[in-house]
């Protein structure tokens, strides 16, 4: 698995600048579920070595800040990366959208869209991405699909003829 984008110089200043230690760094990130050790830590810091998705979702969280700015990009360009800033597994994505994890998968490695018009409008929605941000995200013309009929509010009417 590729490991995502990551500015060492970033995340060494958003922990220096929160005042933590690279031990404080750890203790709060194993409070999330995500093990790590100091030397892994300084790893990072040091651009020798690159977080795991789950380890840069925990350390944004940890340094109180985005996924995207610890990822160094000014703003997203692929399907992944538009992921990723909402720090979203691709488990969670395909079933937050009503696909096949390793159908969306497949849409990451191959950088193409090829989702039904209810996935399409999940994907829009969750990412917040526009129709034109997935069609430059994936290097190609996605087709619109059928909008999804929204829920029609109801009419109140008096009766005027009593």
């Amino acid at each position: 698995m590729n490991r995502p984008p990551f500015s060492p110089d970033i995340a060494r200043s958003a922990r220096q600048d929160l005042g933590l230690s690279p031990h404080q760094v750890t203790e709060q990130m194993n409070v999330y579920g995500v093990v790590v050790d100091i030397p892994l830590v300084h790893a990072w810091e040091a651009g020798e070595y690159r977080p795991t998705e789950e380890e840069l979702f925990a350390l944004a969280d940890v340094l109180w800040c985005r996924a995207k700015d610890l990822m160094g990009i000014e703003s997203p360009r692929t399907l992944t990366e538009h992921r990723l800033v909402r720090q979203f597994s691709t488990d969670r994505l395909a079933r937050s959208i009503g696909m096949d994890t390793a159908q969306y998968e497949r849409a990451e490695e191959t950088n193409s869209w090829s989702g039904d018009g209810q996935q399409t409008s999940a994907l829009l929605r969750v990412l917040d991405l526009t129709l034109l941000q997935l069609t430059q995200a994936t290097g190609r013309p996605v087709a619109p699909q059928p909008a999804i009929p929204r829920q029609s509010r109801p009419t109140w009417s008096r009766d005027r003829s009593r």
